[in-house]
């Protein structure tokens, strides 16, 4: 399916692409602004063609506006995908192209820090776009707080169901992806008494987790596969296929990256299989959190990066309720408050 056809079936209000010197391609994508004005981060990732970057940003856009309505937020999904290297292209003048780009939107698009930027690059997009947010503040601190609550509530639930034991004291962890967030769920793992396995492209962040934090080391191409009790995607998304999902030994898959699962069928193999596990859209949302208080001027709100993981309870528990799947029941709790939200307004 292309971006295009995602888009009009998908019901988004909006999807813009600008050519930037250098042929690099600009994209931002507008999901829904029931709830506020549309905040997700900037990601610059190099993808093999303009129209893969559009279907990220479609992805990325739409999960954030679920992402905002479970966290209790007054904003809608969007997201900006520059299709570029960070490490080789990135420049003031791209960033600056971008931050024109979103101005256009006239604050209905408010931009954060997402993979391959970071508060100061936010600084720079914002020299021209009306609002930004984590420019001051970086935001992965925060994620990584959410995604390790969300894991100790799924411990917490297995345990008292007799599989694994409860809390994160000794749970066995296997992180794909060391970035930002991967870094600051390890260390918060670890500082727990949880023992984490580590694989990521760069060596070096590898070398880093295993000497800071006392991670150890795995293959990339099979630590989804580890023997362990819970699996943590935490870097680009699309990685749980329905092969991965089928060959799983964890009990359990509670990820950072966005859009973890590779395909709608994913989360039904999982379930039919007794593995657990917590949209992403749910476990991610501490960064989001983060930069909602940011652009409000808000100091306390690390208890709501917390309360992450009394939503995953009541996720978890609905679904067992209703014997559905945890992401159908994340989606039906997320459109009832959208839904109302609109009833508000037209009634």
């Amino acid at each position: 399916m292309s971006a295009l056809d995602t888009f009009g079936e998908q019901n988004f209000e909006q999807l813009s692409v600008r050519r930037l010197d250098g042929g690099f391609a600009s994209i931002v994508a507008v999901h829904d602004t029931t709830l506020g004005p549309a905040l997700g981060g900037v990601r610059i990732r190099k993808c093999a063609t303009d129209d893969l970057a559009a279907a990220d940003a479609l992805r990325l856009a739409r999960a954030m506006t679920f992402k905002a309505a479970l966290a209790g937020l007054p904003l809608g999904g969007g997201k900006s995908v520059i299709n570029a290297d960070p490490r080789d292209d990135k420049t003031v003048e791209m960033l600056e192209a971008h931050g024109r780009h979103v101005a256009a939107f006239d604050g209905r698009y408010i931009p954060g820090a997402d993979m391959g930027t970071g508060p100061a690059d936010l600084e720079v997009i914002g020299r021209h776009a009306p609002r930004v947010s984590s420019d001051g503040r970086d935001p992965s601190p925060y994620t990584a707080r959410g995604v390790v609550m969300s894991m100790e509530t799924v411990a917490n639930r297995l345990g008292s169901n007799g599989i694994g034991h409860r809390g994160l004291d000794g749970l066995r962890v296997a992180v794909q992806g060391i970035g930002n967030v991967g870094r600051g769920i390890v260390e918060l793992l670890t500082a727990r008494g949880a023992q984490v396995l580590v694989a990521d492209p760069d060596p070096e962040r590898v070398a880093s987790a295993v000497a800071d934090h006392g991670a150890t080391a795995t293959a990339l191409d099979t630590v989804l596969l580890s023997d362990v009790d819970v699996v943590c995607p935490a870097g680009p998304g699309l990685v749980v296929t329905e092969e991965v999902a089928g060959r799983l030994r964890a009990s359990a898959v509670v990820g950072a990256a966005n859009n973890m699962f590779a395909g709608p069928g994913v989360g039904a193999t999982l379930a039919a299989r007794g593995v657990a596990y917590v949209p992403d859209f749910v476990s991610n949302a501490g960064g989001l959190i983060s930069c909602a208080a940011e652009i409000n001027d808000e100091a306390d709100f690390v208890d709501r990066v917390d309360r992450i993981g009394v939503v995953v309870d009541e996720i978890l528990h609905h679904a067992a309720v209703t014997r559905s799947d945890p992401e159908s029941a994340a989606m039906a709790l997320a459109h009832r408050r959208i839904d109302a939200a609109r009833q508000d307004v037209s009634g």
